[in-house]
């Protein structure tokens, strides 16, 4: 491992949980398009797994409680279903097209999350394909959160039961991606030691969100977000593309 690329993964991790604390989304869909061009798509998805668990993992003793069970069970129950899937897409396609593709998923996400589009269903279908969706996305790309964000935003919940649900299920799910990952050999001690050296840098990232969280023009900060990640998709786009 070489200081520079220490040094650009634990700045992208600080970043990341910045975003996430102050936003409430964002953390995989800000740091999966810059690291993909620092370390490669396949070793992004991995990192990215990592660093979700230990710090959905931080998050779970304030908020574990409030989280829905029966949905946070459907959603993980299906997740599973999903990620085998979701591996065969990362272990067969080509990382350039892979990297193209974590782009254009970025731009699309972004694209929905800022028009405020939301699903409407309920019920443990719903659960459960919203899962299915949720855990292909994540061992294929590591962005599984924008599903579950778009369905629980349907379901209006209380911002602590959100907060509870989503911690819950990615906990329940990022171990487990990093798991099969582990098992297929993408996941590898340099990653390892990546995110060992990355955890602190994010921690920092959140502890200084949650200090800003009160001071900062929620409306104005979510579109500078939203800009941020059209910027940081177009740049892993071309970069994929040249």
């Amino acid at each position: 491992m070489d200081w520079q690329t220490g040094l650009a993964v634990t700045g992208l991790a600080a970043a990341a949980s910045l975003i996430q604390a102050l936003s409430g989304f964002g953390f995989s869909l800000f740091i999966v398009p810059f690291l993909a061009m620092v370390i490669g798509p396949k070793e992004t998805v991995a990192l990215a797994n990592l660093l979700g668990t230990a710090v959905n993992l931080t998050q779970l003793r304030a908020v574990g409680r409030a989280a829905e069970r029966r949905t946070t069970a459907g959603m993980v129950a299906g997740c599973y279903l999903g990620m085998p899937f979701g591996l065969a897409v990362l272990l067969f396609l080509e990382p350039r097209a892979l990297q193209a593709g974590m782009a254009i998923c970025v731009l699309v996400f972004t694209a929905v999350l800022a028009r405020g589009w939301q699903l409407r269903g309920t019920g443990p279908g719903w659960d459960l394909g919203t899962g299915f969706v949720s855990g292909l996305l994540n061992t294929s790309t590591s962005m599984s959160g924008p599903p579950v964000v778009l369905y629980l935003q349907g379901r209006r919940l209380a911002p602590l039961a959100f907060r509870g649900t989503t911690t819950v299920y990615f906990l329940a799910t990022s171990g487990g991606a990093a798991a099969m990952l582990a098992a297929s050999g993408t996941l590898t001690w340099h990653t390892a030691g990546l995110a060992l050296l990355a955890f602190p840098a994010s921690q920092a990232g959140r502890l200084a969100g949650n200090r800003l969280f009160h001071r900062l023009d929620e409306r104005r900060f979510r579109l500078l977000v939203f800009v941020i990640l059209a910027a940081s998709a177009c740049s892993a786009l071309a970069n994929a593309v040249r």
